[in-house]
């Protein structure tokens, strides 16, 4: 579904473009696997601590330690079979100590909540469904 997925109408969802205020391209999903069968494609980004008043990021204020997944089931039918979710790592395994990101801790914590969501289980939920609205 990726491949016919229109990622500019998805920016157009208020809470996508909210997380993810920069262009979508098809190079910024990653392959879900589960037992070698890819399951979707997912998109993540660390989160910043804050906004400034201009509702612009405030780079200063440093990571959260949330960070934002887009996920895109491989049988998506439409942009409402799209999920985003939140969900989070220690703040400071978000960057490497050279400053740059630490990708694949944010993707592994990305991972770690979808595939949470994917099971359905609620005994350990490290992740919070973002309700997208359509309109």
């Amino acid at each position: 579904m990726l491949g016919e997925l229109d990622l500019d109408d998805l920016r157009k969802i208020k809470q996508v473009s909210h997380y993810f205020r920069y262009p979508l391209h098809r190079r910024d999903f990653h392959d879900l696997r589960v037992q070698d069968q890819v399951r979707g494609h997912y998109a993540a980004k660390p989160l910043y601590n804050s906004l400034t008043a201009s509702n612009r990021v405030d780079r200063s204020s440093g990571y959260s330690g949330d960070v934002a997944s887009l996920f895109v089931p491989s049988d998506a039918a439409s942009l409402h079979d799209v999920r985003l979710l939140l969900t989070h790592l220690a703040p400071e395994r978000v960057e490497l100590p050279t400053g740059r990101r630490n990708w694949p801790a944010i993707r592994a914590a990305a991972e770690s909540g979808i595939l949470q969501m994917l099971a359905e289980t609620t005994a350990s939920q490290d992740y919070r469904l973002v309700p997208l609205t359509f309109g």
